[in-house]
């Protein structure tokens, strides 16, 4: 039998992908077979397409089946969430059906969507690994860079949750977004970092949440012995006056995403879905993540 999947062919970006029928997956040991229902689309899913993680041990046999972030059932019916990484694992998410280790799944809510689950995973892990190595904790003053983007979403909403106070540096365009949800302060990107967060901190924060890469910009908003963390690896600042600078790599880990569809199902923690498209709009989908400008995730559906 075939499945449909989304498969690259080259690493030629759009281009070099096509919805194709691929041999259906057969479960081995330990494993379960899954049928999608959803799939998000995430910036690694581009970035992938052209090649950016062949460098680094990712797959370079054509045709693969591409996607990261998924929901869907097992043929018993359990209702699971989780990601692959599809370079290495060599597993890919947008495809009808994927067979995966058992252990890598997540139990997904009745009160949480198919389309809401799947955006959750990547992101949601991402900024709880932010917090987790920046020990975020009650009372700190935290800020997050791009905090109206996925992982910054997140990671305002956890922050929060742990009693932190959060300064959204965003956009201009995106600062209502931030202020929804939940950030105490909103500050441009597009100006002054350093002297709209001094300007009211003169010590500066106690640590940054680095998700768009602003490096060293940011850097310079983090008190003495602070903590900077990011989300992109080429963007750790060399280290200055005591701050401890890590980046975080996000890995699947069914317990700590079974705590965020919890929550995300108990209504603390908002997952923005932009726009549900299927498989057969792919190329209009990629386009627009590409463009940039989003405000939730765009969601894939066989």
């Amino acid at each position: 039998m075939l499945v449909r999947a989304i498969v690259l062919t080259a690493f030629t970006g759009l281009d070099g992908l096509e919805l194709a029928e691929v041999p259906d997956p057969t479960p081995g040991d330990g494993e379960a077979l899954v049928n999608v229902r959803a799939a998000a689309l995430g910036p690694w899913d581009v970035a992938g397409a052209h090649g950016a993680f062949a460098a680094v041990g990712g797959s370079t046999d054509f045709p693969q089946v591409q996607g990261w972030d998924f929901a869907g059932e097992t043929m018993d019916g359990r209702r699971v969430v989780g990601f692959v990484a599809q370079p290495w694992m060599r597993v890919g998410a947008f495809a009808e059906q994927i067979s995966i280790p058992r252990g890598l799944l997540a139990d997904l809510p009745e009160a949480l969507g198919f389309a809401e689950g799947s955006a959750l995973p990547v992101c949601g892990l991402t900024a709880q690994l932010l917090l987790n190595t920046a020990a975020v904790s009650d009372g700190d003053l935290v800020l997050v860079t791009g905090a109206a983007g996925m992982v910054g979403g997140f990671a305002t909403q956890l922050a929060i949750a742990r009693g932190a106070r959060v300064v959204a540096a965003v956009r201009d365009s995106d600062a209502e977004d931030a202020r929804r949800l939940g950030a105490e302060t909103i500050v441009s990107t597009e100006s002054g970092l350093e002297a709209q967060i001094r300007g009211q901190w003169q010590h500066g924060v106690d640590a940054c949440l680095d998700t768009i890469g602003l490096g060293a910009d940011a850097l310079v908003c983090v008190r003495d012995d602070g903590t900077f963390v990011t989300s992109v690896p080429t963007a750790v600042p060399d280290a200055q006056r005591g701050i401890d600078s890590k980046t975080v790599q996000v890995q699947p880990d069914p317990a700590a995403t079974t705590d965020l569809v919890g929550r995300a199902a108990a209504g603390e923690l908002t997952v923005r879905v932009g726009e549900t498209l299927p498989f057969e709009h792919f190329h209009e989908a990629y386009t627009r993540l590409e463009r940039g400008g989003l405000h939730g995730k765009i969601v894939l559906t066989p």
